[in-house]
C-alpha cells in the first residue's frame, strides 16, 4: 500500500505541472492585461508607462520565460504578489479565503451523501412505485434547474419575503457581540443558502448513480443467499447491498471536487462570500495572473488529492482492490 501511495504522489507531480502550462496559456490568451487596465484608470499615463508596468510585472517577456520565472518561485513556494494595488502576497490572500471555501464544500458533500444515499436506496427497493416514480421527476427537475436561478429564487424566498435567512455574506453586523454558539448559529444561517445550492445538483446526480447501482446489486446471487438465510430487509439491503453500491459512487465522489470548486465562482460570487471563488472572479477580471496561478493551482491540489482519497476509499471497501494495491 505504502509503494501504491508513494507511485500516486509522484503520478501528481506531472500531472500538476501540465495543468499549470495549461492554465499558464490559456490565462494569457485572454486579451488585455493588468497595465491595459491601471493605465486606464489614469488619464495621464501613456505608452511609456504602460512599457514600464509591463517590464516590472515581466510581462514582456516571451510567454516561455514568464512560466519559467513563475515555476521557479512555485518551486520554493513562492506564489509571488498579486498585481492589484494591495501587492500583499498571493499565498496570504488565498490563505484568508480557503478555509471559508473548503468548509462550504465539505458541508456540500456530507450533504450530498446524507441526502442522496436515502433517496437513492428507496428509489432503487421501491421499483415503479409511486414514490420512485415522484423522485425521479424530483430529480430531474433538480437536473435541469440552473444553479445561479435557484439561488436567485432561494434569496428571493428565505431572504426577502420570508426573512428567515440572510443573502449575503458569513457573518451579520453584530457578530464581534455574540457568544460562541451565536456565533456559531450566525455563521450557519449564513452558509444554509450557499450549501443547499452548492450540493442541489449534486444530490440529484448522486441519487440516480445510487438508484441504478443498488438495481444491479439487488439482483445478485449473495442478496438472493442472505434473503434466503432469513436475515432482515434492511440487514440485506443495508449490510450486504449498499456497500457494494457505494463503490463507483466512491470514485465519483474523487471527481467531484473540481466540480464543487469551479461551482464555488458562482455562488461565493451571487451570495458575496469572501472565499477563493470570489477571489478567483475578481482576479481574472482584473487580469491579476499570481492570484488566478495561485488559485488554480491549490484547486489542482485539492482535486488530486480528491481523488487518491476516493482511490483509498474505494481499496477500504473492496477487499479485491485492497489486495491488489498490497501486492503491487
Amino acid at each position: 500500500m505504502l509503494i501504491y501511495l508513494a507511485k500516486r504522489l509522484l503520478w501528481m507531480i506531472p500531472v500538476l505541472l501540465g495543468i499549470t502550462i495549461i492554465s499558464f496559456g490559456v490565462m494569457h490568451l485572454a486579451p488585455g492585461d493588468i497595465t491595459t487596465l491601471e493605465t486606464s484608470l489614469n488619464p495621464q499615463s501613456g505608452q511609456e508607462a504602460r512599457e514600464q508596468l509591463r517590464e516590472a510585472y515581466n510581462l514582456d517577456e516571451p510567454l516561455h520565460v514568464q512560466y519559467g520565472l513563475w515555476l521557479k518561485r512555485v518551486v520554493a513556494l513562492d506564489f509571488g504578489e498579486s498585481f492589484s494595488s494591495d501587492n500583499r502576497p498571493v499565498l496570504e490572500k488565498i490563505g484568508e479565503r480557503l478555509p471559508v471555501t473548503l468548509a462550504i464544500n465539505i458541508a456540500s458533500l456530507l450533504l450530498i451523501l446524507a441526502v442522496a444515499l436515502p433517496v437513492g436506496v428507496i428509489s432503487a427497493v421501491r421499483q415503479n412505485s409511486l414514490l420512485d416514480r415522484s423522485l425521479t421527476v424530483t430529480v430531474f427537475l433538480a437536473f435541469a434547474i440552473p444553479g445561479f436561478w435557484l439561488a436567485l429564487l432561494l434569496m428571493v424566498l428565505f431572504g426577502v419575503q420570508l426573512g428567515w435567512l440572510p443573502v449575503s455574506g458569513i457573518q451579520g453586523y453584530e457578530y464581534d457581540q455574540l457568544d460562541f454558539w451565536g456565533k456559531l448559529a450566525d455563521r450557519a444561517r449564513h452558509l444554509v443558502l450557499p450549501v443547499v445550492v452548492s450540493a442541489f445538483a449534486g444530490i440529484a446526480a448522486f441519487s440516480r448513480y445510487v438508484r441504478s447501482n443498488m438495481l444491479e446489486v439487488i439482483r445478485q446471487d449473495y442478496v438472493l443467499t442472505a434473503r434466503a438465510k432469513g436475515l432482515p430487509e434492511g440487514a440485506v439491503i443495508y449490510r450486504h447491498a449498499l456497500r457494494n453500491a457505494l463503490l463507483p459512487v466512491i470514485t465519483l465522489l474523487g471527481l467531484s471536487v473540481p466540480g464543487l470548486i469551479g461551482g464555488s465562482v458562482i455562488f461565493e460570487t451571487i451570495f458575496g462570500i469572501p472565499g477563493m471563488g470570489q477571489l478567483f472572479y475578481n482576479a481574472v477580471l482584473m487580469r491579476d495572473y499570481p492570484v488566478v496561478m495561485g488559485i488554480l493551482v491549490i484547486g489542482a491540489i485539492l482535486t488530486l488529492l480528491g481523488n487518491l482519497l476516493a482511490d483509498l476509499a474505494y481499496a477500504w471497501a473492496d477487499p479485491r482492490v485492497r489486495r491488489g494495491l498490497t501486492s503491487s
